[in-house]
């Protein structure tokens, strides 16, 4: 087998028969016991080894690991690169970027087909720094393609060209909330010949609205505004402020934990309702400060665990904001929590990690798909994740045990809750916070952490 290309296709094949994860060692009632413990599509998973298998498993888990080594070398071989190369222009399909990526008005990198020549490293986007994928980079900007209204919205704005990389090469890539664009090789426009100072497009990307189509096209953020929901900027009193569409249940969940995250103290994106919508301000206040999503530093892994141990090796300090985050989470059950909808706020003069952004986008927690079924939270799955975390992170667990984290009051939630004019099961909503904070705290509290839940046969949550 002489070529890179073959050996690369047979690696990628033998992955598939060797088992992904680790081995961790527990001690439960005394007795030694080994799992296999890896994280599929988000979410830690774990199985039980028997005693006899261990060796076996460990030996397989090495493997893979030198597989995987071995992989590595060749895809940064010249021969590997080249292979990345040809698959990068394929998905380019033939797109032209050439040009300087700027921050303001200040040039942070020089790109040629694709390809950064030069930069100033401190200010790069994390993921243009980690990845070198301008292509890439640029995708990621896009409002999402799926959206009813995004498809509206193209053909509002006689977009000929409507995959990713043109629907924000058409704006510049500018969005709202940093500071970065693409100026194209041969061009003099400056940043405040691109940046957003109005939105004729609000009400096509919120509700479709058809009256839209009447209007010239002409810049809009809406190119660059990310999401799976129904939304749009407006500009209100020179301030940005997003809209979104929701169901009751939806705008309820998002507001409450808003308001009940600055009833605590804790960071938190201010939202109101405005008629059948939600609004909230824009918590970069016009780019004064660039935000980078997590995905930007691990892609779409949202484990706990990994995601805390690269804010650590980034700060404590955002590794502590970040177990604040989850905190949140776990009480008021966000099952939505990835890595698109939280990350951190940096200098942009400096390219500096000032803090993790603000919590926000709630609107797929607490009831707003349903109530749930127990209001104790005693086998609260979202729960289970989080003490499966701290028993494997000591780290985190020792970091929770110092912080002095705020008590959540029955006053405290009812307050929060005569503040939203949304019909809800009040009491549920208390029962539900206040036993979630009682889980949460013996969790953080104990010094060893066994779940009672779990079959030590099988490996699997009953």
């Amino acid at each position: 087998m002489n070529s890179t290309y073959e050996q690369i296709k047979e690696l990628e094949r033998q992955l598939q028969s060797y088992p992904n994860g680790y081995i961790s060692r527990k001690v439960i009632n005394g007795k030694e016991r080994f799992y296999l413990q890896w994280t599929e599509n988000g979410k830690l998973k774990s199985k039980y080894i028997k005693s006899d298998e261990v060796d076996k498993i460990r030996g397989m888990v090495e493997e893979r690991r030198q597989i995987e080594h071995r992989l590595r070398e060749l895809k940064s071989s010249p021969e590997g690169k080249e292979l990345y190369n040809q698959k990068r222009k394929e998905v380019r399909n033939m797109h032209s970027i050439t040009g300087t990526l700027m921050s303001e008005d200040r040039p942070i990198a020089k790109i040629k087909d694709g390809e950064i020549t030069e930069s100033v490293e401190q200010l790069l986007p994390f993921y243009l720094k980690r990845t070198g994928n301008v292509e890439g980079w640029l995708a990621s900007r896009a409002i999402d393609a799926h959206r009813t209204n995004a498809r509206l919205l193209k053909r509002a704005l006689r977009l000929r060209s409507k995959d990713d990389v043109s629907t924000v090469l058409a704006v510049n890539a500018a969005t709202i909330t940093d500071t970065y664009w693409f100026r194209p090789d041969g061009s003099e426009v400056t940043y405040g010949d691109i940046r957003f100072r109005e939105n004729y497009f609000d009400k096509l990307a919120l509700r479709g609205d058809p009256d839209s189509f009447s209007q010239r096209p002409s810049r809009t953020p809406e190119l660059t505004n990310t999401g799976s929901f129904e939304k749009c900027w407006r500009l209100i009193d020179g301030k940005w402020w997003m809209y979104k569409s929701g169901n009751d249940a939806e705008l309820f969940s998002e507001l409450f934990i808003s308001k009940l995250s600055e009833a605590l103290g804790f960071p938190t994106a201010h939202y109101e309702l405005d008629s059948r919508y939600i609004r909230s301000k824009d918590f970069t206040d016009g780019a004064s400060v660039n935000f980078e999503q997590m995905r930007s530093l691990v892609d779409d892994d949202e484990d706990y665990g990994h995601c805390f141990d690269v804010l650590y090796a980034m700060s404590p300090d955002l590794a502590r904001q970040y177990l604040v985050l989850i905190y949140m989470d776990s009480i008021c059950c966000n099952m939505d929590r990835h890595t698109e909808n939280f990350g951190f706020l940096r200098d942009t003069k400096t390219g500096e990690v000032l803090s993790l952004a603000p919590n926000y986008d709630n609107n797929i927690a607490l009831i707003s798909r349903g109530y749930p079924s127990e209001v104790s939270r005693k086998n609260d799955g979202l729960i289970r994740f989080f003490e499966e975390f701290l028993a494997e992170n000591e780290a985190a667990h020792e970091m929770y045990r110092n912080m002095k984290l705020p008590t959540i009051t029955e006053d405290m939630i009812d307050k929060c809750m005569a503040e939203i004019p949304i019909e809800v099961n009040r009491d549920f909503i208390r029962a539900f916070i206040l036993n979630g904070q009682t889980r949460v705290r013996e969790i953080i509290d104990t010094d060893e952490i066994v779940s009672e839940d779990e079959d030590v046969s099988t490996g699997l949550w009953l």
